[in-house]
């Protein structure tokens, strides 16, 4: 990141006041980060969603509310923001629910994944930071929706070119203003272009787009446009 640009704003929701002063400490010290809001409740996170930030790091089990509503409303709120879930729930139900609502990255708090650092930027890249006990639980999952290909296969097919190559710098990590750049397009353009791929994909996140392609050989990352 160059000096003229931001650092990554970060809300950082978590309900042990001891784990949320910890990762609090952790994310200030990452450069290239700065901490927005550091919310100790379901409440303060959702009012800490009403401003622009770039990622939300919410834990899922949290007093006053679930975390998941969180993911979903940071993807109503703020689409283009990144979700990395840290927490000590790992059961496969959740995990994919996590998913499903829009969660970007999976750790578990107990998890050897690299540091708080390593995971801030890997999501901020484009990657998906997840525990080998989560990745299990997906893979299992995934493997059981086989009798979805061909209604994704049906939505590749209706994939116009350009919509081909939104799908490409979603999984590039790009933003929509770096998108509407390379293509000069207006970034409300090309807002309207990821709006009808979703709709395609029956998807509601960047995070599932893109595993969605993936699942099914829409999307290969070392295929043209994607290196």
């Amino acid at each position: 990141m160059s000096a003229e640009q931001r650092d990554y704003g970060v809300v950082l929701v978590e309900d042990d006041p001891a784990t949320l002063d910890a990762l609090s400490a952790q994310v200030k010290g990452i450069p290239g980060f700065q901490l927005l809001t550091a919310a100790a409740s379901y409440a303060a996170g959702a009012r800490g969603l009403l401003e622009p930030y770039d990622l939300l790091l919410v834990d899922l089990d949290l007093g006053d509310g679930c975390g998941i509503d969180l993911i979903r409303a940071s993807r109503q709120r703020q689409p283009q923001a990144r979700v990395l879930v840290i927490s000590v729930l790992g059961d496969e139900r959740t995990v994919v629910t996590a998913v499903e609502a829009g969660a970007d990255g999976y750790v578990l708090k107990d998890s050897s994944v690299g540091t708080l650092a390593a995971q801030l930027t890997a999501v901020m890249a484009g990657d998906a930071p997840i525990s080998p006990g989560i990745a299990r639980h997906l893979l299992r999952r995934f493997r059981t929706e086989a009798k979805d290909m061909k209604a994704a296969r049906r939505a590749d097919a209706a994939l116009t070119p350009r919509e081909v190559q939104m799908l490409e710098c979603l999984a590039q990590g790009l933003s929509y203003k770096e998108v509407a750049n390379r293509f000069d397009l207006s970034v409300h353009t090309v807002g309207d272009y990821v709006k009808t791929l979703y709709r395609k994909l029956r998807v509601r996140s960047r995070g599932e787009a893109v595993n969605v392609a993936l699942k099914h050989g829409l999307l290969e990352l070392d295929g043209p446009g994607t290196s």
